[in-house]
């Protein structure tokens, strides 16, 4: 394969991402149009009717989503590839390439309650090594940039995750029923996603919360010990969790990089 011929399929890759991401905006309005229209729409028939249609258009964004993320991992292999020339026979002279082995970083996605952050923001620092030696990127809902649309950002960073963490606490017990997040990480999760609760707050029947066919009680959750960072009849101080969590959270990392050599 030759250097011109990467190129060209790199511009077509850029050209459909293109197509898809004005689809993406067209339905993304669309879709706020619809949910409007149901906020005050009184007859009973038309609202289901409408509900139809958002769940056709939720559907058909995050389909789009999928497809934005293959695109984006295909422009990433081909950034990395490498033109290798060798000896043959004049006849039979060609050119071919081998994708460089790089170790690139877990990407770890983080939900949790706005009200949470304070939690949230320890918990990173706990994981602050991980990070800077390139072992893992966090990414949660503040790392957004103003003026980008928030649905789409969410999707796309949950599509290209590795690992999503969710923090339990009473706050998420709340946020998350609430939240159509939860339908991208069940998304997700049944596409072998790792899902991992963390243990922030105590709060009772967290186990129970559906995550599709399963269970967040299922899931091995963190720290392993079962006990909760802000309990302190268990730790010394919230410190000490984190610690520990961080430990715990390293071999998880550790496992999954070496299931993707």
């Amino acid at each position: 394969m030759t250097k011109s011929l990467i190129n060209e399929q790199q511009q077509r890759l850029q050209q459909s991402q293109q197509t898809l991401l004005a689809e993406w905006e067209l339905r993304s309005e669309k879709l706020k149009r619809l949910r409007t229209a149901r906020a005050i729409e009184a007859d009973t028939a038309v609202e289901f009717k409408l509900g139809i249609q958002i769940q056709n258009e939720e559907a058909k964004l995050n389909e789009i989503n999928c497809q934005l993320s293959d695109i984006e991992a295909q422009l990433q292999l081909l950034s990395h590839t490498k033109i290798i020339p060798y000896s043959t026979p004049q006849s039979k002279a060609h050119q071919t390439f081998e994708v460089l082995s790089s170790t690139e970083a877990i990407e770890v996605f983080v939900y949790h309650s706005k009200q949470d952050e304070k939690l949230r923001n320890n918990l990173e620092k706990s994981l602050h090594n991980m990070e800077i030696q390139g072992d893992i990127k966090l990414w949660y809902q503040k790392k957004i940039r103003a003026g980008k649309d928030i649905n789409f950002e969410i999707n796309k960073q949950l599509n290209s995750s590795h690992i999503i963490l969710l923090l339990i606490s009473p706050n998420f017990m709340v946020d998350y029923h609430q939240s159509e997040v939860k339908k991208a990480i069940e998304k997700c999760h049944a596409q072998e996603t790792n899902v991992i609760p963390i243990l922030l707050i105590p709060v009772a029947s967290w186990q129970s919360i559906k995550l599709g066919n399963s269970r967040l009680g299922n899931l091995q959750y963190l720290p392993k010990n079962g006990k909760f960072v802000t309990d302190s009849r268990f730790w010394k101080n919230q410190n000490e969790a984190f610690v520990q969590i961080a430990e715990e959270f390293a071999e998880t990392v550790q496992q999954i990089a070496d299931e993707t050599d």
